[in-house]
């Protein structure tokens, strides 16, 4: 009887329509035995199903039948009379389930996240609403809308999930955009997060050595023969020491009994012990890793049965990054692998990462519990450009491909302001929760929807000029200003771009102040490279772009730091990097503004030169081909009575910058060639030291081909033709020349570049 009338409530529901709920007419429903998630979940629907259609949404409790349009939310008695055959009780803590039945729907999921992600999922997905920034969501207006035969359900990819910025710990963004990290500011009423007991680099915490140095100095690093603690580590297979730890870790978990994992992990410095039994593990295992992997293991095999929830968390982190041989995690250890080392310009599966693509191979064959630690910030400069725009995405991508289970991803976590932080960050949760995903649509969307349209498209066009501009650069976790992608040429472009967007947006106050605040990124550039673009700006002829000093840009952009977003509620900037530095503390630190240099009249070129003496006639590259190094005070063109045609390329001998470079592209050349630099110095002694270096560098493959030093007896005030080798040449090369950062060299001067055929 029950089977008949259960059958009959379907049929009634579905009448005249398939399953499908009419959201303008619909209402949702809380069930008996809500947990708070479930009715925070409840409320998020009602309140953007509101904005999208329109009309209010009713919220109803208390009901004890299915009514038409109803959308209930969590496992309940409504939810389990409409899907008796789910197997409620195995869905995972954060899958979704979302479902149309007749004319009514479930949105539910695992506990304790399920149901809620299940909301912001059908929100999402099937109305457009996008929650960009904690002071930036977008709900679009669709009155009609309607959720039809809807059979959905989903489980993130990555079971830990961390973007690390100064707004995601945000709990209204953080749990719309699927982030379940540690530093997430929710309480279980809001699904709760991963709780760690002590979140990394720990061996100083659980034995700190102002307390047990002095009594077991045999507990920590053996380092040339001393026991030390002062930059170094414990000695992890000592017996006594292990047993401690196992003491620290099952007190610390007692006192903390929702940690979900526990940090036993290195210090953040190296010196890892050497003691005959410390060293004896390390070679038998190919890595230094054993010695954390192995007290990982110790720990965790001696807490399981007291802890059976808990995982222990160790890291692969510069010294410990490779994989061991032989030895394996146990099941309750996570192992956090660290790309510190990475060029972050790249995707980390990119080939010039490719001694980190080893390790994260080699670790996921050893653990099915991989963890990865990833940067997407520059902490000498937050807010200089760091261009990962479109290589986080694919990077998550290749994370999952290779079995990563967690990522933290750490960006600019001490104020906001950063670079392209909001979009970083949002791309990176989308991400993590699906990586299946295309990330560059997702650049695209997201700049469209934060921006506007309109901006989108000069915006767009800067991240693929620094993406462009910074593949020849090591972008590393602490990048200078001085950086070669960050040079004058490509950051006036930059500015154009820039001042094309704040043109665009200029009636639209929100678009306005986000394009504003993210400007701060490039012209943090030009305030700190200052000097060096109005020389470069001048050398070149060209008109300067923003305000005639220093002084009233630097003001306009301090301003702009401190209040830009509060018509959005953007917090200000506090900090431009990870030491505190404040933005007015970064302006005083710039120093005075240098007088700009004189000015070098050419004289004309001739039309047609003999090859430099000695060689036969060939390919003549003259100096006005090449790209130069902060023109022109770390490169120059100048008259020069004993150059081929009176003008050559000087440089200082004080740095050590590729100042000359000849693209091969610029007169295309293919076949096998001998390569030559012709080349002058005016120094002051003859000597073993450097004079200048030059090589041969493939801009397509990254290669570099050959580097030849030069020194001072090699040398003279004449010019003469260095041979660099013989290659097979595309126009993809580039020959360059620099000087030896040497005081004993006044300058370099680089007439030509030579090619003669083979």
């Amino acid at each position: 009887m029950i089977r008949r009338l259960f059958v009959a409530a379907i049929l009634l529901l579905s009448v005249g329509a398939f399953a499908s709920v009419d959201v303008s007419e619909s209402s949702v429903v809380v069930q008996a035995g809500a947990t708070p998630t479930d009715i925070l979940a409840a409320h998020e629907l009602c309140d953007y199903l509101s904005q999208v259609v329109g009309v209010q949404i009713p919220f109803v409790q208390g009901i004890s039948e299915v009514r038409p349009n109803a959308i209930i939310v969590g496992q309940g008695p409504l939810a389990k009379q409409l899907l008796p055959y789910v197997k409620w009780e195995a869905l995972a803590p954060e899958q979704t389930l979302i479902r149309t039945v007749g004319r009514a729907m479930v949105v539910a999921g695992g506990q304790p996240r399920g149901t809620l992600y299940a909301a912001y999922r059908l929100l999402g997905v099937k109305c457009g609403v996008r929650w960009w920034a904690p002071w930036a969501t977008m709900a679009p207006k669709i009155p009609d809308l309607k959720f039809s035969n809807l059979n959905w359900t989903e489980t993130p990819a990555f079971e830990y999930r961390e973007p690390y910025w100064s707004h995601t710990s945000d709990k209204h963004w953080g749990i719309r955009n699927f982030n379940n990290g540690s530093d997430l500011q929710v309480d279980e009423d809001r699904g709760g997060k991963t709780v760690y007991q002590g979140f990394v680099h720990t061996y100083n915490s659980l034995v700190p050595p102002s307390t047990y140095f002095a009594i077991h100095p045999e507990w920590y690093s053996l380092i040339n023969g001393k026991r030390t603690a002062d930059n170094a580590q414990l000695c992890t297979t000592n017996p006594a020491l292990r047993d401690f730890v196992v003491q620290q870790v099952k007190k610390l978990l007692t006192d903390n009994p929702k940690a979900a994992i526990v940090s036993v992990s290195q210090n953040d410095c190296f010196n890892p012990c050497q003691c005959p039994s410390c060293r004896a593990l390390a070679t038998q295992e190919g890595s230094d890793a054993a010695l954390v992997l192995d007290l990982a293991n110790f720990v965790a095999d001696q807490i399981k049965d007291e802890f059976p929830n808990v995982a222990v968390d160790t890291l692969a982190y510069q010294w410990s990054r490779h994989p061991t041989k032989a030895m394996k995690p146990r099941a309750n250890v996570i192992v956090r692998l660290c790309s510190i080392e990475c060029n972050f310009a790249h995707p980390l599966s990119d080939p010039v990462n490719s001694s980190f693509g080893d390790d994260i191979r080699g670790w996921s064959k050893l653990t099915n519990r991989l963890y990865v630690w990833d940067y997407c910030t520059n902490f000498a400069h937050y807010l200089q450009p760091q261009p990962d725009y479109f290589a986080l995405g694919q990077t998550l991508k290749w994370f999952s491909e290779n079995g990563v289970k967690g990522v933290f991803e750490e960006g600019d976590y001490t104020s906001t302001g950063g670079d392209m932080a909001e979009l970083k960050a949002w791309v990176i949760a989308q991400m993590l929760w699906n990586p299946r995903q295309d990330p560059d649509a997702l650049v695209t969307e997201f700049l469209k929807g934060y921006y506007g349209a309109a901006a989108a498209v000069p915006i767009g066009e800067y991240l693929k000029l620094m993406t462009s501009e910074a593949q020849t650069t090591h972008v590393s976790f602490a990048l200078e200003s001085n950086a070669l992608f960050l040079r004058y040429e490509v950051m006036a472009r930059a500015q154009k771009l820039w001042a094309r967007a704040k043109q665009v947006v200029e009636p639209f106050p929100i678009y306005r102040a986000r394009v504003a605040m993210s400007a701060l990124s490039q012209e943090s550039v030009w305030l700190a490279r200052w000097s060096e673009f109005r020389a470069a700006a001048q050398f070149r002829g060209d008109e300067w772009p923003v305000d005639a000093n220093r002084q009233d840009f630097a003001s306009k952009w301090l301003t702009n730091t401190a209040n830009v977003m509060d018509i959005a509620g953007y917090p200000p900037v506090t900090a431009v990097d990870e030491g505190g530095t404040t933005p007015q503390q970064f302006i005083d630190h710039l120093g005075p503004e240098t007088p700009l240099p004189a000015l070098h009249p050419l004289p004309e070129r001739p039309t047609s030169l003999p090859p430099p003496l000695g060689l036969p006639q060939g390919i003549d590259y003259q100096d006005n081909l090449a790209d130069l190094w902060q023109p022109p005070t770390g490169a120059d063109l100048r008259t020069d009575p004993l150059a081929s045609d009176g003008i050559a390329c000087w440089m200082p001998g004080s740095h050590h910058e590729w100042g000359f470079q000849v693209p091969l592209s610029k007169i295309p050349v293919s076949g096998r060639y001998k390569v030559y630099v012709v080349v002058r110095l005016d120094h002051d002694e003859s000597d073993g030291s450097a004079a200048f270096s030059a090589g041969l560098y493939d801009g397509d493959t990254k290669k570099d081909y050959v580097t030849k030093k030069f020194n001072l007896n090699e040398v003279s005030d004449a010019y003469k033709a260095f041979e660099l080798g013989t290659f097979k040449l595309t126009p993809g090369m580039i020959v360059w020349v620099a000087p030896p950062s040497n005081n004993k060299v006044r300058a370099v001067w680089v007439d030509r570049v030579y090619l003669v055929k083979k």
